[in-house]
């Protein structure tokens, strides 16, 4: 698990194109497919970022697993 930490300007960014794809959907579930696709497509675009230029981003992996409740 990863923490990326954004600026204002681009949480409103995600947050509207989030917006977006869920009014595009009417079914919950397509929605949370969408919003996971969509965070998916992010991920990848920040570690080829990453790797071309690593002085840019600095990537850290968490080993505690994740905790649902």
């Amino acid at each position: 698990m990863g923490t990326i930490h954004l600026d204002a300007e681009a949480k409103a960014e995600l947050h509207s194109e989030a917006e977006k794809l869920i009014a595009r959907y009417e079914s919950p579930l397509e929605t949370v497919k969408a919003l996971m696709v969509y965070n998916c497509e992010l991920e990848t675009k920040i570690l080829a970022v990453a790797h071309r230029h690593p002085g840019m981003i600095a990537i850290g992996y968490d080993e505690t697993s994740p905790v649902v409740g």
